[in-house]
């Protein structure tokens, strides 16, 4: 092999290893918790369900938000990859479910709100992730991506997150006035 040979062979290796370095350093930064598809989508779908069976009632009652949210598997409604969240291993998740355990805050990335009913105001936000991340887990820098009770969704902006918040805590305090005034009729 020639000395030009070489050096081009070399030159090719460095540029090779330094590619593979750099997808490595996008794709972690990209994906911060690794790539994910558990679906919101089939969540909110499987809230819905479950809502639909318990006289309009999301899942609750249970020790945390986390914990009332595994109902839906009990029920046969959502499964691992839907429960995860995007921030928590499948695999963590499945040995919890396995011991028949509930969730609790470490080991389910959705924040979930519970105590509403189905025909409880649609604007009040049912799920959300924890982190902020995109439907495959990808970086959103303080994005979020929010289920409300009416089924919809909405990206909220980071820019936009406090403001939201505060919206809803107001949404919050006026419930049980509402339901009262609902339930009355």
């Amino acid at each position: 092999m020639t000395l030009r040979a070489k050096r081009s062979l070399v030159w090719t290796g460095i540029i090779i290893v330094t590619a593979v370095t750099a997808y490595g350093i996008w794709w972690r930064y990209k994906f911060p918790y690794g790539w994910s598809h558990s679906c919101d989508k089939q969540l909110s779908m499987a809230l819905t369900e479950y809502a639909q069976a318990h006289d309009g009632w999301y899942p609750r009652g249970e020790a945390t938000p986390e914990a009332s949210l595994s109902l839906l598997y009990r029920e046969g409604l959502a499964g691992p990859w839907q429960l995860q969240g995007k921030t928590v291993p499948v695999s963590k998740v499945e040995a919890v479910l396995a011991r028949g355990e509930l969730f609790d805050p470490d080991t389910c990335g959705w924040n979930y709100v519970e105590g509403f009913r189905s025909d409880d105001d649609g604007r009040l936000a049912l799920f959300c992730d924890k982190v902020g991340l995109g439907h495959n887990g990808e970086r959103w820098n303080g994005s979020h991506l929010v289920w409300f009770v009416n089924g919809t969704s909405n990206v909220v902006p980071a820019s936009e997150w406090d403001s939201f918040l505060e919206e809803q805590r107001g949404l919050r305090a006026r419930l049980p006035n509402l339901r009262a005034s609902t339930r009355e009729k």
